[in-house]
């Protein structure tokens, strides 16, 4: 007897006019020492502007989508997008960025430089998405 997945209803929210969207995921690679991390920003309709991708040597999910967030807010700047929602399938990374780490967490560089962005003059939103 064949196994079927239950479909799930996805939505999308169109964001305000003049503003993109950073979609960001993490991966682990296999059995290797390393995570994989990409991310896509799309205009207020939904329409592809700009994607990238990167690999890490740190053997984390957790790590691999704090530099996706990281790497895309660093496009977003340099591409002069000031109005942003950054959205992660995340609930650890959003707690991360939202309540910040001790300095002596393991990432904890990561999470400041992502603070650091985010104190610059632009509008933004951190969120998790499903």
């Amino acid at each position: 007897m064949a196994n079927f997945v239950n479909p799930q209803l996805f939505t999308w929210f169109r964001l305000v006019e003049g503003t993109v969207c950073l979609n960001v995921d993490g991966s682990l690679l296999g059995n290797t020492n390393t995570s994989g991390y990409d991310g896509l920003i799309r205009d207020n309709n939904g329409d592809f502007m700009l994607g990238f991708y990167g690999t890490t040597a740190v053997q984390s999910i957790l790590f691999a989508e704090l530099v996706a967030v990281l790497h895309g807010l660093h496009i977003c700047w340099e591409s002069r997008f000031r109005r942003i929602g950054c959205f992660s399938d995340s609930l650890r990374i959003d707690s991360l960025i939202r309540e910040g780490v001790s300095a002596h967490h393991r990432f904890a560089n990561e999470v400041f430089s992502i603070h650091q962005l985010l104190d610059r003059e632009w509008e933004d939103v951190i969120d998790h998405t499903l």
